[in-house]
């Protein structure tokens, strides 16, 4: 008499959520599998704003785990075509200043891939009281290359009060500018000529442009 095999199928329990508390408990728990904490992390996705989500997200994922990545890429390929507030883009900078070496790259690649709408978060960031702030949001625009990099970076350093964010963008300018941008660095020079860091990096952005 043949055995006959054991076919009888081990399943994964199936969770399901009533509210955002009950999912956001799932998703922080590590002894869970990967598969209900996804499940967990796509009800909160669909059920809770853009700032709550990169709330999570900073308040989680400190460390730069590689188990973590997934979560993280499934939170920002959420972001795209959705509007964003005020609190968005506060929670957005957060992410972007994160430790985790993951996490700021995700952000910096959604900049990346958004362009007109990562324009005009990158602009408030610009108009920041906080000097570093604005450095900050100079870096991005001139490391993206946004189809809007070089006027913006023409505005800001007309613009600018505090040498040290008016000189990255110089320094940035020397990169990306082309010779119609001289005159306005020239101005630069006028505008500081008793100082002479700003002199020698503006002379040195012609340079780069002149080739």
């Amino acid at each position: 008499m043949a055995l006959q095999k054991n076919t009888k199928e081990i399943k994964v329990e199936e969770i399901k959520f009533d509210n955002h508390i009950d999912a956001q408990l799932v998703f922080k728990d590590k002894s869970k599998t990967q598969e209900q904490r996804s499940e967990a992390l796509e009800f909160l996705i669909k059920n809770k704003s853009v700032a709550h989500m990169l709330q999570l997200v900073n308040l989680m994922f400190t460390d730069n785990e590689v188990d973590d990545h997934l979560y993280i890429d499934m939170v920002f390929n959420s972001f795209h075509n959705v509007p964003k507030t005020d609190e968005d883009y506060s929670n957005f900078t957060k992410s972007l200043q994160s430790d985790n070496v993951y996490l700021r790259n995700m952000a910096i690649k959604y900049l990346q891939e958004s362009n007109e709408e990562a324009t005009i978060f990158i602009d408030r960031l610009l108009r920041s009281d906080d000097k570093d702030i604005r450095i900050f949001a100079i870096n991005i625009l001139g490391d993206v290359q946004y189809d809007k990099s070089i006027d913006m970076l023409r505005y800001f350093m007309a613009q600018e009060d505090d040498v040290n964010a008016m000189m990255t963008a110089v320094d940035y300018m020397g990169e990306i500018g082309s010779v119609e941008d001289i005159a306005l660095l020239e101005t630069l020079k006028i505008a500081h000529k008793d100082d002479p860091y700003v002199l020698f990096g503006v002379d040195t952005a012609i340079e780069r442009i002149r080739g």
